[in-house]
């Protein structure tokens, strides 16, 4: 059985922006949760929406042993852990 665990925390968050891709354009490499590096092995979905003016783009990447749903506001460049979903 899978779990959700909301986190909602902001984190650091190494990305590869890339302009040319076709669909997405935003590719997280790794990020810093609670002094701890968490290393992504893809990006699995990525959605955006408008809040008000700014562009919020959702993205969900898998690690090793979880998968995260991370949250990038393109207004204030400040990126939010949403959730940790476990991998089964």
């Amino acid at each position: 059985m899978a779990s959700d665990t909301f986190i909602n925390e902001q984190v650091s968050v190494w990305a590869f922006f890339d302009p040319s891709a076709a669909s997405s354009h935003i590719f997280p490499i790794a990020m810093n949760w609670r002094r701890r590096l968490v290393k992504f092995q893809k990006l699995i979905l990525s959605t955006t929406k408008r809040v008000g003016d700014a562009k919020i783009l959702n993205l969900i990447c898998a690690s090793d042993t979880a998968c995260f749903e991370l949250e990038y506001n393109s207004d204030s460049h400040l990126w939010r852990l949403v959730k940790v979903m476990s991998q089964e």
